[in-house]
């Protein structure tokens, strides 16, 4: 109606923001992501950080692994190594059945391949430095060289007849001195040799 005063929106109580409130708000907002960017960086670095450690000390271990099990190969061949002159000098003294022998050298070839195949392992993996592998490759030549007679020695003894009870023994024990002395001598050698072998790799960290 003419001369009516329109009304006035109702007030809320509250005062209105002025540009200045505005501003102080928008820059408290940026601050905050800003902020919130800075500590998840920070998480992200953290976590980051925290995963390369895990993953060195994990490779540390696997190290360490494979390094003991190459120690363990070639403690099994060094008590082979060690046993077997004494052993030969005992059967041709009619103290232990040729047959100890021939186990004896089954022994010594798996713990030989075992040996190998850890020095491999560790080798692909990178568990054995460069000089490190050279060194026990030097070594482990050494010994297989002194394998060779051995073998021979081993073969002689199987082209002994087994008889029926009286054994290969017997004739084993008639065999001239200079033949024991042979057999006895390529097993000290390799019993040195590996013993070398042994040596070097009881020094591995």
């Amino acid at each position: 109606m003419p001369g009516t005063a329109r009304p006035t929106p109702r007030s809320t109580g509250l005062p209105r923001p002025t540009r200045s409130t505005m501003s102080v708000v928008l820059c408290a907002l940026v601050l905050g992501v800003a902020g919130n960017a800075e500590i998840g960086s920070g998480l992200l670095l953290l976590m980051s950080s925290v995963s390369s450690t895990a993953n060195a000390q994990s490779a540390e271990s696997g190290s360490a692994q494979l390094r003991a099990a190459i120690k363990s190969a070639a403690e099994k061949l060094n008590d082979i190594a060690n046993s077997g002159p004494d052993m030969i000098r005992a059967m041709f003294a009619g103290k232990t059945p040729s047959a100890s022998l021939l186990a004896l050298d089954e022994k010594s070839i798996a713990a030989q391949a075992e040996l190998e195949s850890a020095v491999s392992a560790a080798q692909k993996s990178g568990a054995l430095s460069d000089d490190e592998t050279k060194e026990l490759a030097r070594l482990g030549d050494i010994a297989k060289k002194t394998r060779g007679p051995v073998k021979e020695d081993i073969e002689a003894l199987k082209s002994v007849p087994d008889l029926p009870i009286v054994g290969r023994d017997p004739a084993l024990r008639l065999a001239p001195k200079s033949q024991q002395d042979a057999a006895i001598n390529n097993a000290e050698a390799a019993k040195k040799a590996v013993g070398e072998l042994v040596a070097a790799i009881r020094k591995l960290p």
